[in-house]
């Protein structure tokens, strides 16, 4: 525990002392955890806004295992079942607030069919859904590539077996292409800068390319990291808010997440 994180009987005796006006009797005690409890005291406001609010974003639970880890990082093993128990008292309530009030409410899982419903996927489903719209956007940008360039691409993908489909889906697509995958200087864009050899590169370029639209539903940012294991959930956030949440004049179309989603849903 650091010297910084208040212990749990630290807590304690300050929802005591607020509880029973016993200020006086805590300042007769000594030790570290009455001097953190002191501290506690004299933030009593915030302590009072915890039993009037939820001490957890609803659905909670349903972030990935290592979201709730980190949150509870730097609790003592007492604390930590206290924070994600079913009590109710004040203390129960500020430790689950302490540990989880950063969260974003979660949905439920359950099928989606638009960006506004992708964090309902599961975090294998949410990731293919990634992967194929990004897939497509570095075809689209090399699509007028020589066929040399395409062919070393195929022997340096992770994905390159899919490589010739998924030219020939771009290709087929015609003079629509622009209009559901966005000009071809946009997906160069999105692309730009990306080792595609690292596995999760496809992902981050779908995440590029659905960042504008994601930007305009609240916390779906948040839940799409939180759906996903912490350290790409923390890339995914970084990418859903960075340059590419504001809007380009040549977004992916919806139709073309549809069909990402389609995609990645298959499974479990």
């Amino acid at each position: 525990m650091t010297a910084a994180t208040p212990s749990t009987v630290a807590v304690a005796l300050a929802i005591a002392a607020r509880r029973w006006e016993a200020s006086a009797t805590l300042a007769r005690l000594d030790g570290r955890d009455a001097e953190r409890a002191r501290s506690l005291v004299a933030t009593a406001a915030t302590l009072d806004e915890v039993g009037a609010r939820a001490a957890r974003p609803p659905g909670w639970a349903g972030c990935d295992p290592s979201w709730i880890d980190a949150a509870l990082a730097g609790l003592d093993p007492a604390a930590r079942a206290i924070a994600i128990g079913d009590r109710d008292d004040p203390l129960a309530r500020w430790l689950a607030r302490r540990a989880f009030g950063h969260l974003a409410p979660m949905p439920p899982l359950g099928p989606a069919t638009t960006v506004d419903e992708l964090a309902r996927l599961t975090a294998r489903q949410l990731a293919r859904t990634l992967a194929a719209i990004g897939r497509r956007q570095l075809v689209y940008a090399v699509a007028g590539s020589a066929a040399s360039d395409h062919a070393a691409l195929i022997r340096r993908l992770p994905w390159g077996a899919d490589f010739a489909g998924e030219l020939a889906a771009v290709r087929s697509l015609g003079d629509r292409a622009a209009d559901l995958l966005g000009g071809r200087r946009a997906a160069t864009a999105r692309t730009l800068g990306l080792t595609w050899t690292d596995a999760i590169a496809p992902m981050v370029a779908g995440l590029r390319a659905i960042a504008a639209p994601v930007s305009e539903h609240g916390d779906l940012a948040q839940q799409i990291g939180q759906r996903l294991p912490r350290p790409i959930g923390l890339r995914a956030i970084a990418e859903l808010t960075g340059p590419f949440a504001q809007p380009p004049a040549d977004p992916v179309a919806a139709t073309e997440i549809q069909r990402a989603i389609a995609h990645g849903s298959v499974g479990p």
